[in-house]
């Protein structure tokens, strides 16, 4: 009885120990699934915080962005020392020697000049000798002009003379056509002839009460010096003249029309050539009954071989990649533009190559530089690297320019391929670095492009300095009032731009083409266009002298 008392202890002991470990094991096997859930729970915090971190970043980045362009330097020139005086960074770059050394000089470079600027002299002011003379006599009084010793009168003997460039606000005047009228002295008598007078002078205009200088004034202002006509009213106001602004919009509406083909001549002569140069910019839209704007653009296009470089502007209402299609037509050669999407089906169409901007491939670097300085650095570096063989190209022949590219500049180039794709592996999808890095790769075949033809250049500049009047006259005139409008402002910034690029006067240009324009042969128009205009001598009242 002992031993089955003994047994049957022992058995309830191993009862409750199998319970209790049964129940630790439940107990274990819950806090696993605690764990379990708990690890989730952290993985997908984990995750979200990654998440906002990143959204924060690129919220940050933004905003540096943002207080760069209010408060930071418009400019975007570079000094690679600011960042790369490190010596270990400067080991850093590929092959940087031999890079350093290929991009200081180019070998057997002949000498050329470097690029001409408009010098502004210093000291006392030169007065140049065309501007017109007005003598004004400065004598002294009579009792003066006696000799004090012997009471004779004295002689001139010369004259001290003064120059001083003077000034007077602009000159409104009246021209007065009187035509004498003839008649046969029998007229009377009914011999049947008539009255005989001479013609008017030709006009852009009919029945205009403005001549062609005024007309000439009142476009240059608004599209050259970005004066809207609500302020030149108010100049002409101040000299006692009442001329309404929208009368002033009429005369340079109808000045348009007459215009009309010899912008189509410019559009030709842009044209043809072999290199072009491209941008689009926006220009607002009045939508008349609804007093609101909408975006329309004005695209330009600028002839690219050696010479002036004539401009053409184009008004469309959207920014469809249909329009540069539309209006190049069977245009064949190649075109520098940005990368911008609406150009891929031009750049699909056979005879037409694509040549990408370095400049826009820099600024996606420059703007990494407050999240990725060191790496963002060592491709400005590179950049303004063979940016710095390449100004000293700049007077070459196209052949020369070639030879010199494909000995240093392709050098740096190849280095900056190389580098951003060590960098690609580095760096995460939103960051800038990676985008930058992203328009670099994409444009490959488009970047290298200009080294191997001289007549191309390395980036879109031509094109956006032409388009950049636009950008400062909206701000000015704010918008388009209708498509006519529009259109009549790409034919006057197509005509001036081209008048700065041949260094012509775009008042005395418009002030001769618009007395010629209506007698001139349609099929001479070529002759009227800036780069070879000849203006015709005249008299004071404008009328020909002499061819």
């Amino acid at each position: 009885m002992c031993h089955r008392a003994s047994f049957q202890g022992m058995v309830t002991s191993l009862q409750e120990a199998h319970q209790i470990i049964t129940a630790q094991s439940e107990t274990i096997a819950s806090y696993g699934e605690t764990v379990a859930t708990l690890q989730g729970q952290v993985e997908t915090l984990d995750g979200a915080l990654k998440k906002e971190l990143a959204t924060v970043q690129r919220l940050q980045q933004q905003l540096e962005q943002y207080v760069k362009r209010v408060y930071g330097h418009s400019s975007e020139r570079y000094c690679p020392e600011q960042i790369l005086f490190d010596p270990l960074l400067l080991a850093s770059l590929p092959d940087g020697s031999r890079v350093e050394a290929a991009a200081v000089e180019p070998q057997e470079a002949p000498p050329s000049s470097p690029r001409r600027r408009k010098y502004t002299p210093h000291g006392r002011l030169p007065i140049p000798e065309h501007l017109e003379r007005v003598v004004i006599e400065l004598d002294v009084d009579a009792c003066q002009r006696l000799c004090p010793r012997t009471g004779a009168e004295m002689v001139v003997i010369g004259y001290e003379e003064s120059e001083k460039l003077e000034y007077r606000p602009g000159r409104l005047f009246v021209n007065v056509y009187r035509r004498p009228k003839y008649a046969s002295p029998d007229r009377i008598k009914g011999n049947g002839m008539g009255i005989v007078t001479a013609p008017m002078p030709d006009h852009p205009i009919a029945k205009c009460k403005a001549d062609v200088g005024l007309i000439a004034y009142a476009i240059v202002s608004k599209f050259a010096d970005h004066l809207p006509f609500y302020r030149q009213d108010a100049i002409f106001e101040r000299e006692g003249v009442a001329v309404a602004r929208s009368t002033l919009d009429g005369w340079a509406l109808g000045t348009a029309d007459t215009l009309r083909p010899l912008g189509e001549a410019l559009k030709q002569a842009v044209l043809d050539t072999d290199v072009l140069f491209t941008d689009d910019s926006v220009i607002p839209l009045l939508e008349r009954g609804r007093g609101k704007t909408r975006k329309a653009r004005l695209w330009v296009y600028v002839r690219g071989d050696p010479g002036p470089s004539l401009a053409t502007y184009d008004f469309t209402r959207d920014r469809r990649n249909i329009r540069p299609l539309e209006y190049l037509g069977d245009y064949q050669g190649y075109i520098h533009a940005d990368a911008y999407s609406g150009y891929d089906e031009l750049f699909t169409k056979d005879g037409i190559v694509e040549v990408a901007c370095w400049c826009h491939a820099r600024r996606g670097f420059d703007e990494a530089m407050t999240s990725r300085p060191r790496e963002a650095s060592e491709i400005l570096a590179l950049i303004g690297r063979f940016y710095k063989v390449e100004r000293t190209l700049r007077e070459m022949s196209p052949e020369q320019r070639r030879q010199q590219r494909q000995q240093t500049v392709r050098l740096i180039v190849d280095a900056v391929f190389e580098r951003v794709e060590d960098m690609k592996t580095s760096t995460l999808p939103t960051e800038p670095l990676r985008k930058a890095i992203g328009y670099v790769e994409n444009q490959r075949l488009a970047l290298r492009r200009f080294l191997d033809d001289g007549r191309l250049e390395a980036d879109n500049n031509t094109a956006e300095n032409a388009i950049r009047p636009l950008a400062i006259g909206r701000k000015n005139w704010l918008f388009a009032g209708s498509e006519r409008g529009g259109q009549a402002a790409a034919l006057y910034l197509g005509l001036i731009q081209s008048c700065k690029a041949c260094d012509v006067n775009p008042w005395a240009y418009f002030d001769d083409i618009l007395r010629r324009i209506m007698a001139h042969p349609v099929s001479q128009l070529r002759q009227l266009l800036p780069d070879q205009w000849r203006p015709l001598e005249r008299d004071t009242q404008g009328l020909i002298l002499q061819s």
